[in-house]
């Protein structure tokens, strides 16, 4: 059954789902049977220079179609939900204005419901009061503290922190309270959606999707991804990088300091994946009614080519 809103509002498709489920080929599919451009709605594609570990998608997987909001940033700057929705909102607005179809394509779920349901999320401003707090706690209480009131605040960020570093703990708090203040309880949906859409969820069966995490790990490493890291590193940049502290990244900074070998680091990073496809699918349950669910086990073409003709029949009704 396909799931759809009626309405004049701008049209926009969103293809989404967990790692690894073959979201950048429908997307692009889609926009070259439909007339669209495809918008980038995963946050580790933002980043200029981080390429292998991400699997950003080269020219012969983007096919000519323009693709927005990809390598806008560099690694240490920071893109707040407040931010991104500001931007996104007019590339999304521009897009339609000159007749083609947005087309939402990645695995940020947060993002995706941000667009689609018309949050308002506040700007937060740097904590410069909280730095200064942080760095008196560091000197009268030492970084012991520092790491169980990280431990207190995010217990998941704590775990990938090195808390015996006081500068890496008060950034992961800085960090942690940061995505707390952007959280549900400080945003507000709007009254009522602000386009006309068609959610895509593809699906794949969880251990098969496990297995293409290890071959996409064995593909990255094969193409740099090593040197892709020793290079960041060069730059000037560290794990303590809001960028390179995502998966992919911490992990080989970890062996570059030859705390484990270069496998350990791969087992390690395909640990943080499949604990990221879990965190995905919270964000995107198979029960929605608002999501149109296609499994792409077993045979990706034509799951692809059902894709396009529910898209392409959703259009057509409207």
């Amino acid at each position: 059954m396909i799931h759809q809103t009626t309405s004049s509002k701008p049209k926009l498709v969103a293809v989404i789902g967990a790692t690894a489920t073959g979201k950048t080929t429908v997307g692009v599919e889609l926009a070259l049977q439909l007339d669209g451009e495809v918008v980038n709605v995963d946050s580790r594609l933002f980043y200029r220079g981080m390429d292998v570990a991400t699997a950003k998608p080269g020219t012969d997987e983007t096919k000519g179609v323009p693709h927005h909001l990809i390598d806008i940033l560099d690694p240490d700057e920071h893109f707040s939900v407040a931010e991104y929705l500001r931007t996104v909102r007019a590339v999304i607005a521009d897009i339609s204005s000159r007749g083609k179809l947005p087309i939402l394509v990645g695995g940020s779920g947060q993002y995706i419901w941000a667009i689609i349901e018309g949050w308002e999320v506040p700007e937060i401003e740097p904590d410069l009061k909280l730095r200064a707090e942080l760095e008196s706690k560091l000197s009268s209480d030492g970084v012991a503290s520092l790491a169980q009131q990280l431990n207190d605040t995010s217990p998941d960020v704590a775990k990938v922190t090195d808390l015996k570093n006081p500068r890496r703990v008060i950034r992961a708090i800085e960090r942690a309270l940061s995505d707390r203040d952007e959280s549900d309880s400080n945003r507000s949906k709007a009254d009522e959606h602000p386009f006309d859409h068609f959610i895509v969820g593809l699906k794949v069966e969880r251990s098969i999707l496990h297995a293409r995490v290890v071959d996409r790990l064995t593909a990255i490493e094969e193409s740099g991804w090593v040197k892709e890291v020793e290079g960041l590193i060069a730059r000037g940049y560290s794990d303590t990088t809001r960028a390179l502290s995502g998966i992919g990244y911490r992990q080989v900074v970890g062996h570059l300091e030859g705390q484990y070998d270069l496998d350990e680091a791969i087992r390690l990073t395909a640990v943080a994946t499949n604990r990221l496809i879990r965190q995905q699918s919270n964000w995107f349950k198979h029960d929605d009614a608002r999501i149109n669910w296609f499994d792409m086990t077993d045979d990706p073409v034509a799951t692809t080519k059902s894709v396009l003709n529910a898209v392409s029949y959703w259009r057509i009704i409207e």
